[in-house]
């Protein structure tokens, strides 16, 4: 953003915070409740099921690593899906709006709770797979909305050059994105779990509220003039 003038340029910033928290409140708010549907199996967090595989292998605790199995698989075929979908898309925001469609069918099953780990849970992982393949780039910063450890390894790398290392001792300065964005991907993330959470306690239907904000988004994408 450094050609920019600072108006341009403070615009931009406010769309891609915008955007971010939008998105990643909607990551945070589906994995939790995921989450708790599938039996503390993971729609999007990969990391933490391969490490629970690996740690059913060892344990020999083979119905457990059959249904983790199953949530990895569904992410890849999912994601494979998405990327499908995306590639014959002439507008890829509208895939946002394909998501929303698929949270809905997802509120749905979820009011069953047999079908909760065989419907439920590839559902969403085809969703948030689709997330990820739709935007990952807010102005100049590639940012992950599904992956919170990059974000928070982003975070502090800009930090760190923007306000602890001297000028003299560093190449390029960090934008003020590079540090906002990635740390409030963070933080929005851990809100928006945690309210997940709580809405899913006490709403019958609480997919509605990130679907709802992926029309939002999808809208924002299509007919914003900051366009990304």
């Amino acid at each position: 953003m450094d050609t920019l003038s600072p108006p341009i340029a403070a615009t931009a910033l406010r769309v891609s915070i915008r955007r971010v928290v939008m998105l990643t409140a909607v990551c945070g708010f589906v994995e939790i409740i995921g989450y708790s549907d599938a039996g503390n199996i993971y729609p999007a967090i990969m990391t933490g099921n391969t490490v629970q595989l690996g740690a059913t292998a060892a344990a020999a605790q083979w119905s457990r690593f059959g249904l983790i199995a199953y949530a990895i698989g569904a992410f890849f075929i999912g994601c494979m899906i998405a990327s499908l979908i995306r590639q014959h898309l002439r507008k890829p925001p509208l895939e946002l709006g394909l998501m929303a469609i698929l949270l809905l069918v997802a509120g749905f099953v979820r009011l069953h709770p047999s079908l909760r780990i065989s419907v439920e849970l590839p559902i969403l992982a085809l969703a948030l797979g689709m997330q990820g393949e739709t935007i990952s780039r807010f102005g100049a910063v590639s940012l992950q909305t599904l992956v919170v450890t990059n974000n928070m390894v982003k975070f502090s790398d800009s930090f760190v050059g923007r306000f602890l290392v001297s000028a003299d001792r560093r190449t390029k300065r960090p934008e003020l994105a590079e540090v906002i964005l990635p740390g409030l991907a963070w933080l929005t993330y851990s809100l928006a779990a945690a309210l997940g959470a709580f809405v899913a306690q006490h709403v019958v239907f609480p997919l509605l509220v990130p679907a709802i904000l992926l029309i939002a988004i999808t809208a924002d994408l299509l007919f914003s003039p900051e366009r990304q």
